[in-house]
């Protein structure tokens, strides 16, 4: 009763914010060949249901999923013993908040709108398995996660937490043979996922490429630690051009860690997530656009130059890769939220993993899990992006859950005594 009424309070409290609009929403909107194919398919669909109201029909959707995924993550813990009435309302509350305040993704034309919702369904079912030892869970997981994947790639992480699983379950049972065909389909899915991405753009974009903006994103960081020496290692003109061009433009606008602009952030790091997605679209697509062959047309040269940047990502952070290290560590430590965080997380992680070594107690598998989750997702994270909350919120509820575990796992053990 008490979830319900704050599921109300939310769907209410959407209603009334207004839709929000980003410079990646005409994107999805449009179907622009760098967006991956889930969030533009989800769109098109309500698009074509509600017409001129889809808007409005999108922030409805939006919320009604995102009430459902709530509830259905709560009542698998529940189920499982794992949090009682008062602590699943609380754990409820926390799970909403991305609705109600912050980012107010509901209302968000962008992809955590539904890849949020997604996630927290496809944490439940990799805890439940993880608990009661049923591999339909992760079956049913299968294609919630293709779909996942096809709207955000940095969850691509779910796959080796679920090979784990599967690995300890396999080990507790001695037996690994009953389980090599869901090994088998985890294993192979990111092939088909990149089978469907690209036949979603051959169909849509004429194009049987993967989505062609991975290399853009790689190249930022190794671009912002590079010298003017790096040209060296180029041999191909146009390579050669591309790098001397962006690195000089770059230093000219103050946007490389040789010749950085501090005046608004304190360190390089912070410059680097401040100013990434004017980094990303300024010099390196500006320069890029630029050098490639004119008679291309726009899909093909945003497929060309995503060959081009990802053929330059490697040689760039091999021969940089100690400032690029740094800057990784550091982002990944602003996605965690700071030093100490990282701390807490990683003591969490290892102390549940241990005693869960020991005993094997729910309690322990439930705080493992979640915290490795999180740990995943802002170390790959911050491979590629620049580790900003939009990116990183989706495991905000770890160290709630992890309190109200252990909070509920004492009164039951007050209680029966």
């Amino acid at each position: 009763m008490a979830i319900g009424i704050l599921f109300l309070i939310t769907f209410v409290v959407v209603l009334n914010y207004p839709v929000a609009f980003f410079p990646d929403s005409q994107g999805y909107i449009d179907m622009h060949i760098i967006r991956t194919p889930g969030y533009p398919l989800f769109l098109q669909l309500i698009q074509t249901i509600f017409g001129d109201y889809y808007e409005t029909a999108t922030v409805i959707v939006q919320i009604l999923f995102g009430c459902f995924s709530v509830y259905y993550f709560i009542d698998k813990l529940r189920s499982n013993k794992i949090l009682n009435e008062f602590f699943s309302v609380c754990f409820a509350f926390t799970l909403l908040l991305p609705f109600l305040a912050g980012l107010k993704i509901a209302n968000n034309i962008l992809t955590e709108s539904i890849s949020y919702s997604l996630y927290l369904i496809i944490v439940a079912k990799f805890i439940s398995f993880f608990i009661n030892k049923q591999v339909k869970e992760l079956y049913y997981s299968l294609p919630i996660l293709a779909f996942l994947l096809i709207t955000r790639y940095q969850f691509v992480y779910l796959i080796p937490i679920a090979l784990g699983l599967i690995y300890w379950i396999s080990y507790q049972q001695k037996s690994f043979k009953k389980h090599i065909v869901i090994i088998t389909l985890f294993i192979t899915l990111p092939l088909i996922t990149s089978l469907i991405d690209r036949t979603y753009h051959k169909v849509v974009h004429g194009h049987f490429v993967s989505t062609p903006w991975t290399g853009m994103n790689m190249i930022t960081a190794p671009f912002f630690v590079s010298d003017a020496e790096d040209e060296a290692l180029f041999e191909d003109p146009i390579e050669k051009a591309f790098f001397h061009n962006t690195h000089d433009d770059l230093l000219n606008e103050l946007m490389n860690i040789n010749n950085v602009d501090l005046t608004v952030f304190p360190t390089p790091t912070q410059f680097y997530i401040g100013r990434f997605a004017d980094i990303t679209m300024g010099p390196i697509y500006r320069n890029g656009d630029a050098v490639l062959d004119a008679s291309l047309t726009k899909h093909e040269k945003f497929i060309e130059l995503d060959n081009m940047t990802s053929n330059m990502v490697k040689p760039l952070i091999w021969d940089n890769f100690s400032k690029w290290k740094r800057i990784y560590i550091q982002n990944a430590i602003h996605g965690f939220g700071g030093i100490k965080n990282v701390m807490l997380y990683v003591l969490i992680a290892l102390s549940s993993l241990f005693f869960l070594w020991k005993r094997d107690q729910i309690e322990y598998k439930i705080v493992g899990l979640s915290s490795l989750l999180l740990i995943a997702n802002v170390l790959i994270v911050a491979i590629g992006m620049h580790a900003v909350i939009r990116f990183t919120f989706y495991n905000d509820w770890v160290i709630f859950l992890t309190i109200f575990v252990l909070l509920n796992s004492l009164n039951k053990k007050l209680y029966e005594s």
